[in-house]
């Protein structure tokens, strides 16, 4: 009995792991489908324009900013800045153009390309819980 309980144990942890590894691929997958960008670039892109000085972002080295909001679970918001409806073509849009959505925005223009702001929107909505 004994036996069975410390091989259930030992089943379990390693499948947990196992599974989270495979729904946090799901969900990389999906975003870079629906964004049309490249998660593990974003990123990177996401820790080069300095966006964790402002912003808490899971897993983006050194990102804790507090001046604007935690960027995780950005998938499961209704609006982006509270003035955009949250889908990939408003956010690439508000990551290069903050101001075209709120002219009165503390968000900086830090001069994002198409691809980068496409690759940006794909990691952040890929930390979500649930990409879409």
């Amino acid at each position: 009995m004994l036996f069975l309980m410390v091989s259930g144990i030992a089943v379990a942890a390693v499948a947990l792991p196992t599974l989270q590894w495979q729904q946090q691929d799901r969900r990389r997958i999906l975003a870079a489908e629906r964004v049309g960008g490249d998660p593990e670039a974003g990123q990177a892109a996401l820790l080069r324009h300095g966006c964790g000085g402002c912003h808490r972002i899971p897993g983006v080295s050194g990102a804790m900013g507090n001046v604007g909001p935690d960027l995780s679970g950005l998938a499961q918001r209704s609006f982006i800045a509270g003035r955009a409806i949250n889908q990939p073509d408003l956010l690439i849009r508000w990551i290069r153009d903050p101001r075209s959505i709120d002219p009165r925005t503390a968000m900086p223009d830090l001069g994002v390309n198409e691809a980068e702001a496409r690759d940006m929107g794909a990691y952040l909505y890929s930390i979500s819980p649930r990409v879409f």
